[in-house]
């Protein structure tokens, strides 16, 4: 017997205590192809009125598309692109009935004739058991599968919407995550790190001591896996070389208090949900319980990835107006191959020149008015100011493709941020010290 014929009748066997009517529709269809196996599944869903009957029929959907191949599951999002798509008859008359009588109920009517059936379908395949994770990953598979799919992408961008609805920040809870944590949480830190590799328990362990913080986003439909998760360490001063910070000992006994809080490591767990913004609702809020838990502590400041920095540096083609014929060298030599540690520590015009063209890089290159660097966006977008860039930051293989050793700190300024997030929006500014001042500076003769 196939995956989908024994799905078939275990819902007709679920079906039988809760409906004649649904029951006797279905029945008789477990030789329907996938195709015709999942419209008739999904048109029934969408004809119900009984909750039970519905997340019956809703986790069988669920479940004949976690079990379908990668082909089924493209026809899958094609039928509901073809077939559950906007109802332009029914849209017509609502355009009509608006033009002629421009009341609220009527643009109500309007907007309503306008939203595709589908969206009640993937609502309502939320109300089933493991709904809410099942939508995730499925439109996780989208975006793999939808390259160059424009039927794909327009179902992306709903379900985008969905998701922003759903996840809202009303509806997300902040845990601090310690050591006391449910193993199944710990885990998942482990596996979604992706700024500084967790090298197992220990590791884990190190970055949650009594001088260290973890915050995480949960969402009360998937309460064991946390959306957005941020490491921090409390210090004394601003921390400058990620690993030096990651290798300190832990505290033994009485310490004295620490005074700054550095976020090292930020972390996107679902792909699926990405779009949906947590981060600068996450920050702000740490800083918040920081500043209750521990009021020695004064200043905030992020230890950064340019992730962005190396990619721009190999693809400019106007370094050439500002970089003497040496400079020029010693990039070239960067570029072409990726210098070890202690070639780069070494190199006095690699030290002079990757700080200034990595504070450009940051304050003036852009996209759309925006930093070109994604996390330079996402911590100035926030109304943090660019403090100063650290030369041999982060000397592992990552910290030396992607930025050449370089990280930054982002401070975030309680007294600063609205003004800064404010000329941020309106004027496209980035916030920055008068140390990245000095740096973006005209380079020496």
């Amino acid at each position: 017997m196939d995956m989908k014929s024994f799905g078939m009748r275990r819902l007709l066997q679920k079906l039988s205590n809760l409906g004649l009517e649904t029951l006797e529709r279905l029945s008789g269809k477990s030789t329907l192809s996938f195709q015709e196996h999942i419209r008739e599944l999904c048109n029934t869903l969408l004809g119900l009125k009984g909750e039970a009957s519905s997340v019956a029929i809703a986790e069988e959907i669920l479940d004949a598309y976690r079990n379908a191949s990668h082909d089924n599951k493209k026809l899958f999002f094609h039928f509901l692109y073809n077939e559950l798509g906007v109802e332009h008859a029914r849209v017509d008359v609502g355009i009509a009935r608006y033009q002629q009588d421009k009341t609220q109920e009527a643009a109500l009517q309007l907007a309503q004739a306008c939203e595709a059936p589908r969206l009640e379908l993937l609502r309502t395949l939320n109300t089933a058991p493991g709904g809410t994770m099942a939508l995730i990953n499925m439109r996780e598979e989208m975006q793999q599968l939808g390259v160059d799919d424009a039927a794909l992408a327009a179902l992306d961008k709903e379900l985008l919407g969905l998701f922003q609805s759903w996840f809202n920040r009303g509806f997300l809870e902040l845990r601090r995550i310690d050591w006391k944590t449910p193993a199944l949480i710990l885990e998942k830190l482990i596996e979604y790190e992706s700024v500084h590799e967790i090298k197992g328990w220990p590791d884990l362990r190190r970055r949650l001591e009594r001088d260290r913080g973890c915050f995480g986003f949960f969402h009360p439909a998937i309460p064991d896996v946390p959306l957005i998760f941020v490491e921090a360490a409390l210090t004394h001063g601003t921390s400058t070389n990620v690993i030096s910070l990651l290798q300190q000992e832990v505290p033994k006994g009485d310490q004295v208090p620490p005074d700054t809080a550095v976020f090292y490591s930020i972390n996107n767990c679902l792909q699926g949900l990405r779009g949906v913004s947590f981060g600068n609702f996450l920050i702000k809020q740490v800083i918040e319980q920081l500043s209750a838990e521990a009021p020695s502590i004064e200043t905030y400041v992020t230890l950064s990835p340019v992730p962005g920095f190396m990619r721009w540096l190999q693809k400019t083609g106007t370094l050439g107006e500002s970089c003497t014929l040496d400079e020029l060298d010693a990039i070239k030599t960067l570029v072409d191959n990726q210098l070890k540690p202690e070639e780069l520590r070494d190199h006095p015009v690699l030290q002079y020149l990757l700080p200034r063209l990595c504070a450009h890089y940051l304050v003036n290159e852009k996209s759309r008015g925006k930093p070109l660097d994604p996390v330079a966006r996402f911590h100035i977008g926030n109304g943090a100011r660019l403090e100063q860039v650290n030369w041999m930051a982060d000397a592992s293989p990552n910290g030396l493709r992607q930025a050449a050793g370089l990280m930054v700190n982002y401070v975030y300024d309680k007294k600063q941020l609205a003004r800064n997030h404010e000329a941020y929006e309106q004027r496209n500014e980035v916030a920055h010290s008068a140390g990245i001042r000095r740096l973006l500076q005209p380079a020496r003769n």
